[in-house]
């Protein structure tokens, strides 16, 4: 029961993080790249290259971001599973 629980939270708990971490850091460097906060691409007077800028920027960095915490909890799940199975 317990390796139940490890193989679904920690996942869940490093996803989590992970995301969190990852907007904060696309949302600082975007700040830093054009001098402004992010927009809100639904507001309808941002322009719709900004929208798309800010929409295809923070979507590539969180996704790769839950990309690296993924595979990286799922190799410590099966590392620990490993070590306790033997």
């Amino acid at each position: 029961m317990p390796d139940k629980v490890l193989e679904k939270a920690y996942p869940a708990i490093i996803g989590a993080l992970t995301t969190f971490l990852a907007q904060f850091l696309v949302r600082k460097m975007y700040e830093v790249a054009t001098g402004h906060q992010p927009p809100d691409p639904h507001d309808p007077d941002v322009p719709t290259r900004e929208a798309i800028t800010w929409f295809v920027a923070s979507s590539i960095g969180v996704g790769v971001a839950q990309l690296v915490a993924g595979r990286y909890s799922a190799r410590k799940v099966s590392q620990w599973l490993e070590t306790r199975q033997s």
